[in-house]
C-alpha cells in the first residue's frame, strides 16, 4: 500500500475494527488494478452501447464474483446505481 499506512498499525486497526468479509472484499476490489482496469472498460462498453449494459454489468459481476442479493433502499442524491441490478444466477 504505497502512500498508505500500514495495515499493521493501531490506527488502521482501529479503522478496520468494524468491518466485515463484505467490507474487505470491496476494500481489495477497490484497490485491485485489474478489477480497476476491468471496471472501467466495462463503463466504456456500457456508455458506448447502453442497450446492453445489464449485460455488461453481469459480465462484471460473473468475472470478479460479485453477488447483490438484496436491493438497495435508498438511491443515493449524486445518481449513483448500484453495480447490478439483480442477483445472478
Amino acid at each position: 500500500m504505497s502512500g498508505e499506512a500500514s495495515w499493521r498499525s493501531p490506527s488502521m486497526a482501529r479503522q478496520y475494527a468494524n468491518h466485515d468479509f463484505a467490507d474487505f472484499a470491496q476494500e481489495f476490489l477497490r484497490r485491485n488494478p485489474d478489477y480497476r482496469a476491468d471496471y472501467a472498460a466495462t463503463l466504456a462498453r456500457m456508455a458506448a452501447r447502453p442497450s446492453a449494459a445489464l449485460e455488461e454489468q453481469e459480465g462484471l459481476s460473473r468475472r470478479w464474483g460479485l453477488s447483490f442479493p438484496q436491493q438497495p433502499q435508498v438511491r443515493s442524491p449524486s445518481g449513483s446505481r448500484a453495480l447490478v441490478t439483480r442477483r445472478c444466477a
